[in-house]
């Protein structure tokens, strides 16, 4: 298991991105904010993206002031590549990975984020 704790907001961009990916590969389970709207979504520069964290504490350190009312909601590998990258990819959002509070983070295309994934599901059934 990939240790992330809150202090890990501190860490650079491509630091979370890692612990992230490291994350979402062992434990094939991913984090967003949800409220009765659905996912909350970042609005930046005229483009939407809908942010994904690594674990439930670090989505819960998001739900404060503007979305104290919001609930993180657990996705699984499955359900992240069959619903969630191509349902994005049709309404036009991008993917924050584990963003900090200044909306820092890795962003990705869904067609973008899901060829990474198949890079590293390629390299892991390579290794087995």
């Amino acid at each position: 298991m990939v240790l992330i704790d809150k202090n890990s907001v501190k860490l650079s961009d491509e630091q979370r991105y890692e612990l992230f990916m490291q994350n979402l590969m062992s434990e094939r389970q991913t984090w967003i904010l949800t409220d009765e709207h659905g996912a909350v979504m970042l609005t930046e520069n005229e483009e939407d993206y809908v942010p994904f964290w690594p674990t439930e504490e670090t989505a819960s350190l998001w739900a404060t002031d503007e979305w104290d009312h919001c609930q993180p909601k657990l996705i699984s590998f499955d359900e992240l590549k069959e619903k969630w990258l191509p349902g994005m990819e049709e309404d036009d959002l991008c993917l924050i990975i584990f963003p900090t509070t200044q909306l820092t983070g890795q962003v990705f295309y869904p067609w973008e984020f899901n060829q990474v994934l198949d890079k590293k599901l390629t390299k892991l059934a390579r290794k087995n």
